[in-house]
């Protein structure tokens, strides 16, 4: 089986490796368009907020290390990308909301975002009206309210560090209803999170030592703090985990994190594999939940089931070490999403560790990864299709001998 790589993920693998380069973990990349372009700041334009009145929606926007002392207004579908998130850093200078996003469809990501007003809006980042929008791996801080949504839905904020906002981290308020909040860490705001609105999900969240409330409920109903397997940490917990699964049991939180997790969520799973005497980890990074993860030695062959909120496109990274299982001369990788093999559009890299990249985007998958002979595929399908054709002539035979024998009895 040949590994091919098709355009679109060639040119997502290239935006990966780029954010690799500086130690960010890859997550959502934004599909490329044919017209879209690329500003550099300050390369075009000194200002963030010049390069955003020159750019076209769809436009891309990467800023280079350095302090950008301004306050950014996106009107625009655009996707906003820091080279280096602690480097490249948007200071509001104490005024207004460092951010101000008043668009669909815009992305920010790997900044540092500090420093707004004092008024009791003022944020590092502001959603008014603003749907369909991917805030991640930022660290925003020192500002009234980390991120602020009013009358924004369908936002996914993933994988920010949200820390010492005098109000809070995140506020949703004003009917910003169906955002997903996940894989963020949220340490000493004076609150968390405060809600106000309806039907958000919110999980694999690290809620560590905020001041007043971990979480404030003001408002809103049919909000979900756990994706039905796993909810958030929360570093006040008190209960205990009875059955040894890392999740809490008893006393669990009022606001209805059935799910607590009894230590801090991490991006990367490592699940123990023993042979005989010998012992290995298969390291799985996702966003997702990871359950029934199984090592077959007789098929060579690793499952897991991905568990995950529908609509939104995750990626799953899956590292292998070479002494456990790998793939000779004569063999490929094969990977299936629920029976469906997506080899050709995995990205497999070899090392000390063989590496398996797929994107999914349905909210639960079976996933097998398989080490098979070449051909092996072609010649199963080879079976089936003879037996197919064996059972068709047969069925042909009976059919005509039986009209033969009704036409001599006739």
């Amino acid at each position: 089986m040949q590994k091919k790589i098709f355009l679109p993920i060639l040119i997502s693998f290239i935006i990966i490796s780029t954010l690799c380069e500086t130690g960010i973990t890859p997550s959502i990349v934004q599909p490329v368009t044919a017209n879209s372009a690329t500003i550099y700041v300050p390369d075009s334009y000194d200002t963030i907020q010049g390069a955003v009145n020159a750019a076209n929606p769809g436009d891309t926007i990467i800023v280079r290390p350095g302090i950008y002392t301004e306050n950014v207004f996106l009107n625009k579908s655009l996707t906003l990308i820091g080279e280096d998130r602690n480097a490249t850093i948007i200071s509001g200078g104490h005024s207004r909301s460092v951010i101000h996003v008043v668009s669909p469809n815009v992305v920010i990501m790997n900044f540092t975002i500090r420093n707004s007003g004092n008024n009791p809006d003022d944020s590092g980042i502001l959603l008014f009206e603003a749907a369909n929008a991917t805030i991640r791996n930022n660290i925003i801080k020192n500002n009234i309210i980390g991120v602020l949504l009013r009358r924004s839905n369908h936002t996914l904020l993933i994988d920010n560090i949200i820390l010492n906002n005098t109000s809070s981290g995140i506020r949703l308020a004003d009917t910003s209803n169906l955002n997903y909040i996940i894989a963020n860490t949220l340490p000493n705001n004076t609150i968390g999170v405060i809600v106000q609105a309806s039907s958000n999900t919110l999980y694999h969240n690290n809620f560590i030592d905020n001041k007043a409330y971990q979480v404030q409920i003001l408002g809103g109903v049919s909000n979900r703090w756990d994706d039905g397997i796993e909810g958030n940490y929360w570093s006040d917990y008190e209960g205990n985990d009875t059955n040894g699964d890392g999740v809490g049991d008893t006393d669990l939180p009022s606001w209805e994190d059935y799910y607590p997790l009894m230590d801090p969520w991490t991006i990367t799973r490592a699940f123990c594999v023993k042979l005989g005497e010998e012992t290995y980890y298969v390291n799985v990074q996702s966003y997702c939940t990871i359950t029934s993860f199984d090592f077959n030695q007789s098929l060579r062959q690793i499952s897991f089931r991905i568990n995950g909120p529908p609509g939104v496109t995750f990626f799953c990274n899956v590292s292998v070490p070479k002494t456990l299982l790998k793939a000779t001369p004569t063999e490929n990788w094969l990977v299936q999403l629920n029976n469906t093999d997506i080899t050709d559009k995995s990205i497999i890299t070899e090392n000390d560790y063989t590496s398996i990249y797929f994107m999914y985007s349905l909210s639960s998958y079976e996933v097998q990864i398989q080490v098979v002979r070449v051909g092996t595929q072609d010649f199963t399908l080879y079976i089936i299709g003879c037996g197919v054709a064996v059972a068709v002539i047969a069925i042909t035979i009976f059919v005509v001998l039986k009209r033969k024998r009704g036409s001599e009895t006739e």
